[in-house]
């Protein structure tokens, strides 16, 4: 109990030793911290640059869509933490203490929590020792209730049956016929005029896909907190108190700088460990090199920037020497560590920059918030676009018959232009932030509505869209009079079909759904598909299954029954997300 109340009373001493936190959401009030956010946030990252071989740029970063994996993980878990504490599922002091030092036994000297270990550790986490409390707690719940709960398998007949459909192959007869070599009578484009008119029918029935686009007249001000950096530069003096006030804060931690050689399987690992034994570290490149093996080398990376079963491996070497072949659940690795920098206490040069931004930003930060409260006041008190800008010296910018999200090479514009299309006329919007440094004011000055457009304009546009849509009704038809009589379409097409063996785990060049398609149709039946490029009718020959038993393995419920739990309770939460901060956070990462 002794150990408990130590952690415990560490929790409350540290518990302002950081900045205040924010909540990126809140799951029927069980917080998510911006810490943790942040925190998962770095992980995927490191994991993404990691299977990439290089850093995550901030366009790789939203294309991957990094932030809504961290989240959503974050929010699973927020959903279980929060039925926890509502059932009373909850862990005594001593059970935490044990669970922290069995993770974190490095935290301990003589069996005591040491105080700058822990501040250490923290810092370098990006946690909070809420957080530290919190992840120690959830996770030691969580794998109790998973092993009482959900830690069951499918019936084996089910195991056998899921086998046999995921591992079936059919033999098909395909017939791909591209939409450019399909002829139809009375439908020659150059045969078909404006006045035409089932074209005219087609035209009208359709009209909904040939509108003019909505154009509007804007005028916006646009607020960047970076327009005022400049006025808020600390002195040389301050920058100086600071670093000499806060030293422990400028401590960068053991980095190491390594080559890791990747493989597909364990046994091409020994064979190339095996190979490179005794050579030097240019032999073993050459070597990778000739033989094509894959390897990424790594500058001065810290053990929090690698997976946790790679870093247990690059931490224990000595420089120069090579790892034992390492798993992960990407591949099998081997490391030849090449330079090791320990921990230091940062210079006073080195961090100069940091501290400088540091100070400037909260300064600049209380301005820039206060301009915004201003700006507020003044739209709730009716000025306009015109006024607001005069009394603040900010600059008005019109824009004439703009088009929704047309200006994609300018982030910050779309975002305008986008917001403008949801407004009325002649309104001053709500003070509206893209991130944490850029908002906008935006009063919409006209209007011009969509409207059909002229067939004069779009002849060739309807006419190819017309003429497409007749092919495809044309193999339709076919197919609903001859679904089972492949012959007979083939003939029609007067195309030889292509003999394949198909099975759901091949990758192949058929549309998703038409494969899909294909696996639901009897033998001796036709399946039909189309795409944007070609048609497709399949006849299902024959069906083989695999043997009873054959490669079948456990398959356990875990993640199925988790997830069905969850899908439960979670209409029981109210979920909410501060999605200003999430995207200000976001912004960070250029």
């Amino acid at each position: 109990m002794q150990q408990a109340c130590s952690f415990l009373e560490d929790q409350a001493r540290y518990s302002n030793l950081f900045n205040s936190d924010n909540f990126v959401a809140d799951i029927s009030g069980t917080p998510i911290s911006t810490t943790k956010f942040l925190r998962s946030m770095d992980m995927n990252i490191d994991q993404f640059s990691q299977m990439i071989g290089s850093p995550l740029t901030g366009d790789q970063i939203r294309s991957f869509q990094v932030h809504q994996i961290a989240l959503q993980n974050l929010v699973n878990n927020a959903i279980f933490e929060n039925e926890f504490d509502k059932i009373n599922f909850i862990l005594d002091d001593t059970t935490i203490a044990k669970e922290t030092k069995r993770n974190f036994p490095d935290l301990y000297i003589n069996n005591k929590l040491d105080d700058e270990i822990l501040n250490t550790f923290l810092r370098r986490q990006g946690l909070k020792i809420e957080d530290l409390v919190d992840l120690i707690n959830f996770e030691t719940r969580s794998i109790v209730f998973d092993q009482l709960f959900f830690q069951k398998n499918y019936p084996l007949q089910l195991q056998i049956n899921f086998n046999k459909y995921d591992n079936q192959s059919r033999d098909i007869e395909l017939l791909k016929i591209p939409y450019g070599e399909i002829k139809l009578e009375n439908y020659n484009k150059d045969q078909i005029t404006k006045d035409n008119k089932e074209l005219l029918d087609y035209f009208n029935n359709n009209s909904a896909a040939y509108m003019t686009k909505e154009e509007r007249d804007i005028s916006y001000i646009l607020i960047n907190k970076n327009d005022f950096r400049d006025n808020f530069s600390p002195s040389e003096n301050s920058i100086k108190e600071y670093y000499n006030n806060n030293k422990k804060l400028f401590i960068n931690p053991e980095e190491r700088s390594f080559k890791q050689f990747n493989f597909k399987s364990k046994e091409e690992a020994d064979d190339f460990k095996l190979s490179v034994s005794g050579k030097t570290n240019e032999e073993i490149i050459k070597y990778a090199e000739e033989n094509n093996i894959i390897f990424n080398e790594f500058k001065n990376v810290d053990r929090n920037k690698v997976l946790e079963q790679l870093a247990n491996a690059i931490f224990e070497l000595d420089k120069g020497s090579m790892s034992d072949v390492v798993q992960t659940t990407l591949a099998y690795h081997i490391i030849i560590l090449d330079e090791i920098f320990p921990e230091k206490e940062l210079k006073f040069d080195e961090v100069k920059n940091e501290i400088n931004n540091t100070l400037t930003n909260f300064e600049l930060d209380n301005y820039f918030n206060e301009l915004k409260s201003s700006l507020d006041q003044q739209i709730l008190d009716g000025f306009s676009i015109t006024e607001i800008a005069d009394q603040n010296n900010l600059k008005l910018i019109n824009k004439k018959k703009i088009l929704n999200n047309t200006n994609e090479d300018d982030p910050t514009l779309s975002n305008v232009i986008s917001f403008s299309f949801t407004q009325n006329k002649d309104f001053v919007s709500d003070l509206v932030d893209i991130d944490n440094d850029t908002s906008f004011i935006v009063n919409i000055d006209d209007i011009y509505p969509s409207k059909i457009e002229s067939i004069d304009n779009i002849f060739d546009s309807v006419l190819n869209d017309f003429i497409f849509t007749k092919k495809t009704e044309q193999a339709e038809n076919i197919f609903e009079n001859n679904k089972e009589s492949f012959t007979d379409i083939s003939k029609f097409y007067a195309t030889n079909p292509e003999n394949l063996i198909l099975s759901l785990k091949t990758n192949d060049e058929l549309p998703i759904s038409f494969k899909q398609k294909i696996f639901e149709t009897d033998i001796d039946k036709v399946a039909f598909g189309s795409d944007e490029n070609a048609i497709y009718f399949a006849n299902i020959k024959s069906i083989k299954m695999p043997e009873e038993g054959e490669n079948t393995s456990n398959i356990n419920l875990i993640g199925d029954l988790k997830t069905a739990f969850g899908s439960e309770i979670i209409k029981t939460k109210e979920i909410s997300f501060n999605d200003e901060l999430i995207n200000g956070l976001l912004s960070q990462y250029k």
